[in-house]
């Protein structure tokens, strides 16, 4: 097995309508650091608290108790820490970038939904101020949903972009 540092290219041939720049592998490469340390930073405070991350979970009221919660715990963390490694590696690069653009679909809806029952309650939506369980502690709802926004179209701009550099591709030797 030899590691190459290659430029790896997408099936789709043009960037379609996208403007030249924001496929710049410079750019690129900066998205996806700048992604990479946000999920591995996140996935370190979870992974050895996972009673703690259990209980942030159960605050979304979206998995009760038992072992699909637990699970959930254990789990997440290790995409989160796996998916920012594929990015700052270049391996598997569009799959954690598909992960990422999954994983901050579902945290956008279930913080939106959080904060709607605080604002259900009567807090103002400004105001509204909790610990998402993402790992850097309490936060203002808005905030949070403007940070996960700008998540998803960073990895969204990942995945559609047409290549990229500064990867390591795995290749066999052919005998």
């Amino acid at each position: 097995m030899k590691i190459l540092w290659s430029q790896g290219t997408h099936p789709a041939s043009g960037s379609g309508n996208a403007p030249r720049w924001i496929f710049n592998p410079y750019l690129l490469l900066a998205f996806r650091l700048f992604l990479a340390a946000i999920f591995i930073y996140a996935a370190v405070q979870k992974i050895g608290k996972p009673h703690a991350f259990a209980d942030e979970i159960r605050n979304y009221g979206i998995v009760g108790y038992g072992p699909p919660l637990y699970i959930m715990a254990v789990v997440l963390p290790w995409i989160e820490l796996l998916c920012g490694l594929a990015l700052v590696t270049g391996v598997a690069l569009r799959g954690a970038a598909l992960f990422l653009v999954a994983l901050n679909v579902m945290f956008l809806v279930v913080i939106a939904k959080r904060t709607a029952g605080y604002v259900g309650g009567g807090t103002p939506f400004m105001k509204v101020y909790f610990d998402c369980g993402c790992g850097f502690g309490a936060v203002y709802a808005w905030k949070k949903l403007l940070e996960d926004a700008v998540y998803l179209l960073l990895a969204l701009t990942l995945l559609a972009a047409p290549r990229h550099r500064f990867t390591v591709s795995i290749r066999r030797r052919s005998s």
